[in-house]
């Protein structure tokens, strides 16, 4: 196979690593113990963990993409789709919604509108309708504990919902020309709202303008790829990796991707989707070779598969950990390093229990509404973003 030709057909085992790497981060950026312990010197490089989303929003935009252009046109294309993304996405997302804003408020006691919970969130039709990012950038505050990672699965859903008409109608000419509008368009949204309002630097966050940058660079991969607009020699998506990189390291250790500062909020969310989209596109050029066996490693690729439930499962996981501690009177030291680990194995495990005995179940009816294209990766899909 020519070095600039990418094999895009079959399972990308090494997509489920990245995957895996994302959720890892986003577990260091909650779990990280704070205000004492052998750990807080590393704080600081730990809760930038919060980037994980943008490689999430980076992975989505590349694969649904490639799935969209590969099956436009064909039969059922609209429905099947949708109905896809439906079964994988929204019996987990909404018995959880379900389970949430009822028993937490009716723990609370009181009217159920006057709860903390729902003062803290707003009300439930936010959520429900995939809306809670716009409800949090607008407000400038974030919801109760277990709700304050939705935001990124608004976005991602929001780009679910509206992509595979953009496709569709666009064509493939038009569609770059839209998604490198995209690309310039967000960090300049950022730019005058972090001017205009700037005591409010979750607009720049997690607001939609701000982000389909990210997720356009995913997207923009997909189909250069596809065109040959896109044709880097392995050598050259290495080299363009690298200086990422390092642009990367050096940003950050000047304080460059502190999200308060005006910096990381308008051009730091443009570094960091760059980063990742060059990693992203190394770690396709580079599939099924030995520099990527570590993407290929069972572990990590096991968590990024159940990355979706982790993530929208971390917390109730570990107010569940910390709640069974408490029942059999466990004494352990909330800056211990072992108690952010057993947070993360915790995740894991309610995840996995999540898959086996429910998720896994209603994905079967999934083979009803199959995508036919000239490659299939619908079981790579990321369910969702990443969040703070």
């Amino acid at each position: 196979m020519p070095d600039s030709q990418p094999r895009l057909n079959g399972n990308i085992v090494e997509i489920d690593g990245l995957r895996g790497i994302a959720i890892f981060l986003v577990l260091l950026h909650h779990f990280w113990p704070g205000g004492s312990g052998p750990l807080l010197r590393f704080a600081e490089l730990a809760h930038l963990g919060w980037i994980g989303v943008d490689l999430f929003f980076v992975i989505s935009g590349f694969l649904i993409t490639g799935i969209l252009l590969d099956s436009v046109g064909q039969p059922n294309y609209y429905s099947n789709f949708f109905a896809r993304r439906s079964l994988r996405i929204f019996p987990l997302y909404y018995f959880l919604l379900l389970v949430l804003f009822i028993v937490v408020p009716h723990a609370e006691k009181g009217a159920y509108f006057t709860t903390e919970f729902i003062r803290q969130s707003g009300h439930p039709l936010w959520y429900f309708l995939y809306l809670g990012n716009i409800r949090e950038a607008i407000t400038g505050h974030e919801p109760a504990y277990f709700l304050a990672p939705l935001w990124s699965l608004s976005i991602e859903e929001q780009f679910y919902v509206t992509f595979p008409f953009v496709v569709s109608v666009l064509g493939r000419k038009r569609l770059r020309s839209l998604l490198c509008l995209l690309v310039v368009a967000a960090p300049l949204f950022r730019l005058v709202s972090a001017l205009l309002i700037p005591a409010n630097e979750r607009i720049q966050y997690l607001a939609t303008p701000s982000r389909v940058d990210v997720i356009s660079l995913g997207a923009l991969l997909a189909l250069g790829l596809r065109t040959g607009d896109i044709s880097f020699t392995r050598r050259q998506a290495t080299t363009v990796l690298l200086m990422m990189m390092g642009l990367f390291v050096v940003t950050f250790s000047l304080g460059g991707l502190n999200r308060i500062h005006l910096f990381c909020r308008v051009a730091g969310y443009s570094l960091i989707a760059l980063t990742f989209s060059a990693f992203v596109l190394w770690t396709i050029l580079h599939r099924d070779l030995s520099v990527t066996s570590f993407l290929r490693y069972p572990a990590l690729t096991y968590v990024g598969k159940r990355c979706y439930g982790i993530y929208l499962l971390q917390r109730p996981a570990e107010v569940l950990l910390l709640k069974s501690l408490s029942h059999f009177h466990v004494a352990i030291d909330t800056a211990s390093p072992l108690l952010m680990l057993g947070k993360m194995l915790t995740a894991i495990l309610v995840a996995s229990g999540s898959w086996y005995l429910f998720e896994s179940r209603i994905l079967r009816l999934k083979r009803y509404f199959v995508m036919r294209g000239p490659s299939s990766r619908e079981s790579q899909i990321t369910e969702f973003a990443l969040a703070d």
